[in-house]
This record gives C-alpha cells, structure tokens and sequence, in this order.
C-alpha cells in the first residue's frame, strides 16, 4: 500500500489554489500510472476536501506496454470506447504521465519495426485525445512528471528526478505571474521575433495582433477572448500564435531523451508547408504527419519557459530561459490552423529578439525585463 505524504497534500493544495482553476460543480479524473498513484491521491483527496467530485483511473506500464509489445496488430486498429466515456463525465481530465518503464527497448530494430505498423493502423493517440476534449470542451492537464530515461539523461536516480519535478510545483506563483506579464509588455510592442541557437536554428515570423498568453495557471483576462481547454503542469510559459504565412527560416530542436527520431530539423517557407526531416527516425515523423488532418506543417506556437524550477531535460517547455516552437493546431491559442495534431519542439539555449532589441541571451532573460 502507497503512503500519501503530507508534502504532497501541501504542494496539492499550492497548485489547486494557484494553477488548477477546478469549480466545485465540475469533475475531476485523474489518470495516472502506478509510479504516481500517490501524487493522483494527494490531488484527489484535496479537491475532494473542497467538494469536488473525483475519480482516478490507473492503467500501469505493464498493462499498456503488453499491449504495444504483444497484441495483435488490428487491436490498435479499433477506436477505443473507454477514453470518450472518460472524457463525456469529465470537466477536468488530468494526465499523469511519470513511468519507471525502461523504454530503450523500443530502440530495438525488430521493436521499432512493430511499433511502425502500429502506428500506421492506429485509430488511437494522444493527438486523438486532444482534439476529443477540445470538442467536449473538456479540460485537458499533462503533467510533465518524470520518467526513467530522463533521470538517466540527468544522472540522477528516478526518485532524486521526481523531487526536481515536486519542486516544479512548489514554486511562488506570484513571481511567476510577474515575470509573465513584464515578458507580454514587452514582446506586444511589436515587430520581426528573430529566434537562433547553436544547434543551428534561424527563424524569424510576426506575432502582430495576435495575443500573448501568461500560462500561470490563471484563468485569461477578460480582454483575452481564448479559454484554455489545455495545460501543463507545471504550468510556466508565455506563448502566442504566430502568424501563419510569416515563418521563414529553419529550426533545429533539442532532442530529448527517449526519442526514436533525432537530429530534427524544419525549414519553414511562409505560406508554402514546412519541410520536416530528421537524422534518424523520419519514418516515424512521416507516419504521424501523414495521418493528420488539416495542415500539420505549420507553425502554430512560439513561447518562452518561465518556471525558475523547471531542468530542460524534465519540464521541457515549461523549463526558465528555453523556448518552444510547434507546428499543427492553433485555432485554441487564438491562431487560425486547423489539424489534428498540436507538435512542440524545445529549443535549447535560444537568443531571442523582437524588431531587433534583445529579450534573451543564449537562454538568459534580459536586465531590461526586471527592472521596475
């Protein structure tokens, strides 16, 4: 039997007050694996203590990998009926996705080969859940807890990788907010946004018009016309649409641990579609772009990491002085793209300006920014 600690219950009820908007008359589900079944009970138990009506569902990595690894492959061809009853009783549905499961067997030649053919006859994705709780205005929470290939990519043990990612969530919410804000002020002004990194990325696209989003965990101002049906946690990002016909330039993103396509890079062409590539895996990337609907080869965010806790290696995007470009959908971050996917790409130490002043510095904020 698991122990729910009373850190946990604490850092809950921090989050719930600050960045988890739940309203007493809605649901909450959380999904979670065996490895955080513990985190699920401390947010269960607190929103329960505040009268709202929870469920959590598990389903361990022994279950769901039995399944990719020894099932027929037409089992992946049918649409599963338990993910749209989830999300048909669910106002909030929290994804708790942390595994201690050892993934470099899916970097076996004969395992990646399967895992391909699934892909190809898959009626079921992430991507699929996404769109399904944007249409059930439903909303969707990913936490970004940790899994083993990433404590590995740290050096550090899964257990010392989680307590990083708790303190992702035990973080103070007003400074958060502040930074945020002082970041819109100044990147609203205007103008051409230049992004480079030493990986070799070089873009630049416009934002005009479009409306930069403090992600705190706060519901949007009123003057802001997007409700957001999708979250992270931690939360920490500012992000906007670009313009989609703007994009110009190439972009060369980090890859993370675990991945099967690595040495990604896209060059995007205005209002042409992107060209996507890859050092290895591009099968993979062309499996997943082929089955999107609309256009997944444009851009579709940019944003900065905010949360001052938050490693590259664990909370990614949310992660303070990187940035994230995606490609894919949208229309729910005030753009005007239609597709079924939604793909972010984490740029490491970027630089960053907008009509030519700076706003970071090979992945440091600028003075400028903390002033008054």
């Amino acid at each position: 039997m698991f122990h729910v600690s009373k850190r946990l219950r604490t850092i809950a009820k921090k989050v719930i007050d600050n960045a988890l908007p739940i309203k007493r008359d809605e649901i909450a589900v959380f999904y979670a694996g065996v490895e955080n079944l513990d985190l699920a009970y401390a947010f269960a138990a607190e929103c329960e203590a505040r009268g709202i009506e929870t469920l959590v569902q598990s389903e361990g990595d022994y279950i769901s990998n039995t399944k990719l690894l020894e099932a027929p492959i037409d089992a992946f061809a049918k649409m599963p009926r338990i993910p749209e009853a989830i999300v048909d009783v669910a106002d909030w549905l929290i994804w708790m996705r942390g595994s201690r499961f050892d993934t470099s067997v899916f970097q076996k030649s004969e395992t990646q080969r399967r895992l391909l053919e699934i892909q190809k006859v898959s009626k079921w994705s992430f991507d699929n859940l996404l769109q399904l709780c944007l249409k059930k205005k439903t909303h969707l929470v990913a936490f970004l807890d940790p899994n083993l290939q990433q404590a590995q990519a740290l050096g550090k043990t899964y257990e010392e990788t989680r307590e990083m990612f708790l303190a992702s969530l035990d973080i103070d919410y007003d400074a958060l907010t502040a930074l945020g804000q002082r970041l819109i002020d100044f990147m609203k002004k205007g103008g051409e946004i230049h992004l480079t990194c030493p990986r070799g990325t070089d873009l630049r696209f416009h934002t005009e018009n479009r409306y930069w989003i403090n992600d705190d965990g706060k519901p949007s101002l009123p003057s802001i016309p997007i409700v957001q049906y999708v979250h992270n946690l931690p939360v920490g990002e500012v992000f906007v649409a670009p313009i989609e016909e703007s994009a110009y330039g190439v972009l060369c993103p980090k890859d993370l641990p675990g991945s099967i396509a690595t040495g990604i890079r896209i060059d995007f062409r205005g209002r042409e579609k992107a060209v996507v590539s890859a050092e290895k895996g591009i099968e993979f990337l062309r499996s997943r772009l082929e089955k999107a609907t609309g256009n997944p080869y444009c851009i579709a965010e940019f944003a900065f990491g905010t949360n001052p806790c938050g490693d590259m290696l664990l909370a990614t995007e949310k992660a303070y002085g990187t940035c994230h470009v995606a490609i894919g959908q949208n229309t729910w971050l005030g753009g005007k793209n239609e597709s079924s996917i939604h793909w972010d790409f984490l740029v490491e130490c970027p630089t960053v300006t907008v009509d030519g002043k700076l706003v970071v510095k090979e992945g440091k904020f600028v003075q400028e920014l903390f002033r008054g």
